[in-house]
């Protein structure tokens, strides 16, 4: 049963990127985070014996698709083209990790995509800053760069297992 109420979720959430481009974004990660917390508590059901990773990918992908098409309709330049050519990278990075299976594949194509669009399109939104200068868009790159390449290389490259980790230490659950 967790394993349909986490494909909804995957599927339906985010939808919502469309209405609230930052808050829907925010949401669709949050159904990406508890999808295994969900399927861990009550079940895999449908995924039992399966390498969700996979899946997981895919479901990642769409939803990062939605922000993608909701980037092109940002008016500078500069962080619409660089949106595309992000979210183009990871998406490769997508393709060729399921065709090779070699997990340390992700870690050349981290996810500084989804980093980038919330970093946009929430300091468009609260401190109606955009990215309209070559000097702003280092300084955005960075700032989503840095933390999700670490973060690549922890989960991807080392295969540090992030939720039984979490779920030991943080939550004292299980």
């Amino acid at each position: 049963m967790a394993a349909f109420v986490v494909i909804i979720i995957r599927l339906f959430v985010p939808l919502t990127i469309l209405r609230w481009p930052f808050a829907g974004a925010l949401l669709a990660i949050l159904g990406d985070i508890s999808d295994v917390v969900l399927m861990d508590a009550f079940g895999w059901g449908i995924f039992e014996g399966r390498d969700y990773h996979s899946y997981d990918k895919f479901f990642d992908t769409y939803y990062l698709g939605f922000e993608a098409y909701m980037s092109l309709k940002w008016k500078e330049v500069l962080a619409r083209r660089t949106s595309i050519i992000l979210f183009s990278w990871r998406l490769v990075g997508v393709i060729v990790f399921e065709f090779l299976k070699i997990r340390q594949l992700i870690f050349l194509a981290p996810n500084i995509f989804e980093n980038f669009y919330l970093l946009v399109v929430g300091m468009k939104k609260f401190f109606k800053i955009k990215v309209d200068s070559v000097k702003k868009l280092i300084i955005f790159l960075l700032i989503a760069g840095i933390p999700k390449i670490v973060q690549e290389y922890i989960m991807h490259y080392l295969e540090f297992p992030t939720w039984p980790f979490f779920k030991k230490n943080l939550f004292r659950w299980g």
